[in-house]
């Protein structure tokens, strides 16, 4: 164990016996205190990679009952139940079939041959395929597959200092990309169904498939282009020669067969068959989102398919993101439970706002929240309550609530913390304190989109 690492765990430990001692208010009892310190300690260990993540998770949720903010270990456990957990184990599934089939090479191809003309625009290709990958795969499997093919496109930069400074961009923008894309429809992302059952549970409402691309499609339209522009400006990613492109794409269509054949098919056939059913899903209540994509992945599998097998899903599933997601919503579930919701919601304005304002504070409320909580699905969990609040003392839909929640912590990448930017982070080719050079503009840019688009968006297609 390092410096760091123990760094981490006894800040940590300070952490949770401070927030121990401290007692409680009439507005915010003794759990909810210890929960906050304990979300603290569990970020500060995430920051400092004290432990391995998995272990970090195990410990955090047995703290939970031994701290008495939960009931019991059942309680405690609550989170690896929900069905978000499985909806990410079937998007590795889902995302490992389109890796081993070349479609994601042959997209990419495909758009090199008509706009890889210079640097700027193999970026912006490789960006346009990950949102597009990201829109139906979480966008964690979707990231580490196009980091795979950045990183095979950077071994064609003979000069260190030219493939650095064009790596920084690449492994920056591409987890940046699959976030983006994530937003175009509630499949996209893991947040996006979280934050569909939290509105279902507290509101008694829901948001339709087709709803959410009504809003997600537009808001990335607009994000993806400025987030190429921001990461081209910043990065300055070195040009190479028109050969050198020339020949990386001849070297991506070795590498696919000249027509779609056997497991490619396979694969094509059954995520069209899960669009249509999740686009269904907006008129016929009884098709669920995750129900879809579980069976769609447990379909790979099946005789006559056999796209998957199980020694290769359980060796590419992150299980680092399964624990992690799991443990933050069950640590997440235990500050509502402990009251910290109710008193945050306590503190926020309950006065009518004009609805560009109103739109803008949100989005903005959640940037600033997750500097402090970096985990977007432990934020969700955390402001549904309050955010639904909100919406009812402003006279607001909760649904419109509840979709800049998600859409907001769904571009979580101020800093490398989320699961998708620490995929590309461990490459090595930028720094923590590159990233916000780039994404801060894009997050600011994105509370003006939000506020100028979103009103003009539910005139056309309310919510209820």
């Amino acid at each position: 164990m390092n410096k760091r690492n123990l760094t981490g765990l006894l800040l940590a430990a300070a952490v949770i016996l401070i927030s121990c001692l401290i007692p409680g208010t009439e507005q915010l009892g003794a759990a909810g205190v210890r929960a906050i310190g304990l979300v603290a300690a569990f970020l500060i260990l995430l920051i400092f990679e004290a432990l391995p993540i998995i272990i970090t998770c195990l410990i955090f949720v047995a703290l939970l009952p031994l701290l008495g903010i939960t009931d019991s270990f059942n309680a405690a456990l609550s989170g690896f139940s929900n069905q978000v957990v499985f909806f990410i184990l079937a998007s590795f599934g889902i995302a490992e079939a389109f890796a081993k089939v070349p479609l994601t090479t042959r997209m990419l191809a495909f758009l090199l041959r008509k706009f890889g003309r210079n640097i700027r625009t193999i970026l912006l290709s490789m960006m346009v395929c990950a949102a597009v990958l990201s829109s139906i795969v979480s966008n964690v499997p979707t990231c580490a597959i196009f980091m795979a093919l950045g990183l095979k496109f950077l071994e064609f930069y003979d000069r260190e200092e030219d493939r650095r400074r064009t790596g920084r961009a690449f492994m920056i923008a591409i987890p940046v990309a699959s976030m983006i894309g994530g937003m175009i429809t509630p499949a996209g992302s893991s947040i996006n169904l979280l934050a569909i059952s939290l509105l279902e549970q507290h509101a008694g409402t829901t948001i339709t498939f087709v709803q959410w691309m009504a809003y997600g499609i537009p808001l990335t339209l607009v994000m993806l282009p400025a987030a190429w522009f921001l990461a081209s400006l910043v990065f300055r990613p070195a040009e190479i020669d028109r050969q050198q492109v020339h020949s990386f794409l001849q070297k991506l269509e070795a590498e696919i067969p000249k027509k779609i054949q056997g497991a490619e098919r396979k694969v094509l056939i059954l995520t069209l068959v899960m669009l249509v059913l999740w686009i269904a899903s907006s008129w016929v209540p009884s098709i669920n989102v995750m129900v879809v994509a579980v069976l769609g992945c447990c379909a790979m599998f099946l005789p006559g398919i056999q796209v998957l097998d199980c020694r290769s899903f359980f060796r590419e599933v992150s299980w680092d993101s399964f624990f992690l997601v799991g443990a933050v919503l069950s640590i997440g579930g235990a500050m509502v439970s402990s009251g910290v919701s109710a008193w945050i919601t306590g503190l926020l304005p309950s006065a009518r706002i004009p609805l560009p304002i109103f739109l803008g504070f949100i989005t903005l409320l959640v940037f600033l929240l997750l500097v402090l909580i970096p985990v977007a699905p432990s934020l969700v969990t955390l402001m549904a309550t309050p955010v639904i609040s909100l919406c009812a003392a402003a006279g607001y839909s909760p649904a419109l609530g509840m979709l800049i929640l998600a859409l907001a912590a769904g571009n979580c990448y101020l800093l490398p913390l989320d699961t998708v930017t620490l995929l590309t982070y461990g490459t090595g080719y930028y720094k923590m304190s590159d990233m916000p050079k780039c994404t801060v503009w894009l997050q600011l840019f994105m509370i003006l989109a939000v506020s100028l688009l979103f009103p003009l968006i539910l005139r056309l297609a309310p919510l209820g």
